[in-house]
């Protein structure tokens, strides 16, 4: 066999489930990978893997593409549609973006050395789903809505006087947005993380065009529980509003957050 025939296991998730997944009608998964298939671990637990060309996906190449941008976002997407796929009727474990083994039997065999830590997370996660939680701050309409207030409290002063007024305010308007919102916010996130098993938070420090992420929250919950966090998000949502906040709810989607320990 030649060197660009050689193949290695590419893993996309863990199910749980007590036969093998259909996978007939999954995704098409990374470019140049072979079909899918169901990988069995023991005691109901199913890799997803496919062969992965080595001329593509082993080391060097690999990491010479890591560099394109626009390749790792499209395995990104092709990675998580497969996952998601299973996601939809199955408890399921996602495993990183490029997990590769020299083979199925080292696949297999790293699956069954992490088992009581798998059995762990699949007690955690089976039964659940990850919704995501995200508030911006809309740093444009922080300063439009601080400077009009600036402007109305300062009807009648001297032109002079009202223009460093509402300079300076412009100045301050995102700070003082980002401080009176920030209670709220903490409360948004231990409001919503009370209703679920479990939540995280990651480093919201990004600013999205003219938006600034202040909060960035994952949130584990049963789907009997969904109505409810449903309801205390739209009204969490109204509640920033009044401070120039924007909360977007994203989901269900495979408990990427709450795998520690496995991926």
């Amino acid at each position: 066999m030649s060197d660009k025939d050689e193949t290695a296991t590419y893993v996309y998730c863990l199910v749980q489930r007590a036969r093998a997944p259909v996978l007939t009608r999954a995704p098409r998964g990374l470019p140049g990978t072979g079909r899918l298939r169901a990988l069995d671990t023991g005691e109901g637990l199913w890799l997803v893997v496919a062969q992965a060309p080595l001329a593509r996906y082993g080391s060097a190449p690999l990491e010479a593409r890591l560099r394109d941008l626009e390749w790792v976002a499209a395995c990104a997407a092709a990675h998580e549609a497969v996952v998601e796929f299973a996601a939809r009727t199955v408890t399921t474990i996602p495993l990183k973006l490029f997990t590769l083994f020299n083979n199925d039997e080292r696949a297999v065999e790293h699956i069954r050395r992490l088992r009581p830590t798998i059995d762990r997370v699949v007690g955690r996660v089976a039964g659940r789903q990850e919704w995501g939680v995200r508030v911006r701050l809309d740093e444009t309409k922080a300063r439009r809505r601080h400077v009009e207030a600036a402007r109305r409290a300062t009807a009648g002063i001297s032109s002079g006087t009202r223009f460093l007024v509402l300079k300076k305010e412009q100045q301050q308007a995102v700070r003082e947005a980002l401080a009176r919102g920030r209670d709220d916010v903490e409360e948004a996130f231990e409001s919503l993380a009370g209703i679920c098993d479990d939540a995280r938070r990651r480093p919201p420090d990004a600013v999205e065009g003219a938006a600034r992420l202040v909060l960035d929250a994952a949130f584990l919950l049963a789907p009997s529980r969904l109505a409810r966090f449903k309801k205390v998000a739209r009204a969490t949502a109204a509640r920033l509003a009044r401070h120039g906040y924007e909360l977007t709810l994203s989901g269900p989607w495979p408990p990427y957050n709450f795998v520690a320990g496995v991926r």
